[in-house]
């Protein structure tokens, strides 16, 4: 069916659902509209409202997206070069600022949190060992011939305000059921019950609360799965993850150790506090600023 031979409403559903893809594209408003070269029928005010009716949790921290900063820290962990001089070599795509990667290394050196996170260890309900991870597109390599997209879990920034649900949705509609969100089919109750965060762990300036899903076998399979930030979904053995053999984004090694221990305890039926843990770049980085 041609866009003439569409009724006003299916008209007006289709360009709402453009404008919905859009925001899950880029990741904010304004961006949306600088891609649509600002030209679109709608007002600032309107795409939010439509966001709102749709039910799409909107972003949370700086437009620059967790990963790119973590990317940047673990060359400069590996060079042990000035952050300056790294930077200087970054490609123009890079968007976060010389001044945020100076705020993020100055809390790692104190130790002190600045925003916080949300993890998702998503598992078939029928085999809690296998754990749903993707490859990372959102940013570019940072230097020619660099692994891109490296092996992430779902995960992102959050507000400390929002309820722990408002959090995971948000990781859920950009990184695992992105065309659910779009068609408006995903119901957080079929996802998520009680969510308890099983582990937290500091990466960079961030501390991030990781949750463990469980999907019913008729959403488990691959082909559920979508994103615009994230692709080649795929399980994982929680072994696999542990060994941390793979081009992981930082943490999920660690993450992979913390719901290892977690599965076992639980099978013991042991009651576990949330396992606390920093990253190996927080250590890195903290022996490296100690030794300037």
């Amino acid at each position: 069916m041609t866009q003439e031979q569409l009724s006003p409403k299916e008209k007006e559903d289709a360009f709402n659902r453009f404008i919905i893809t859009e925001y899950l594209k880029y990741g904010s408003v304004d961006e949306l509209f600088r891609r649509n070269d600002y030209s679109l029928p709608i007002s600032y005010p309107g795409v939010q409202r439509l966001l709102d009716k749709w039910g799409i949790v909107k972003a949370a921290g700086p437009n620059t997206r967790l990963s790119e900063a973590l990317a940047f820290l673990n060359e400069l962990s590996k060079e042990k070069i000035p952050l300056e001089t790294l930077y200087r070599n970054m490609p123009p795509s890079f968007r976060t600022s010389m001044g945020t990667l100076h705020r993020i290394l100055s809390h790692i050196r104190a130790g002190t949190i600045r925003r916080v996170g949300t993890a998702l260890v998503i598992s078939p309900r029928v085999n809690p060992d296998l754990v749903l991870l993707g490859n990372d597109v959102s940013i570019p390599r940072l230097e020619v011939g660099k692994p891109f997209g490296s092996i992430s879990l779902p995960m992102g920034y959050s507000r400390r305000t929002e309820s722990k649900e408002t959090s995971i949705l948000r990781v859920l509609q950009q990184e695992v059921f992105t065309n659910q969100a779009i068609e408006r089919r995903l119901s957080f109750a079929q996802v998520v019950k009680d969510p308890t965060p099983f582990m937290f762990i500091d990466i960079a300036d961030v501390r991030v609360a990781v949750y463990n899903l469980f999907l019913p076998d008729w959403l488990s399979g691959q082909e559920n799965f979508s994103s615009f930030k994230v692709q080649n979904h795929r399980y994982l053995h929680v072994s696999e993850i542990a060994a941390g053999r793979r081009n992981f984004r930082t943490g999920i090694t660690e993450i992979g150790i913390g719901y290892r221990r977690f599965l076992q305890e639980e099978r013991r039926n042991f009651v576990l506090e949330p396992i606390l843990e920093k990253s190996a770049l927080n250590v890195e980085l903290t022996l490296n600023l100690a030794l300037e």
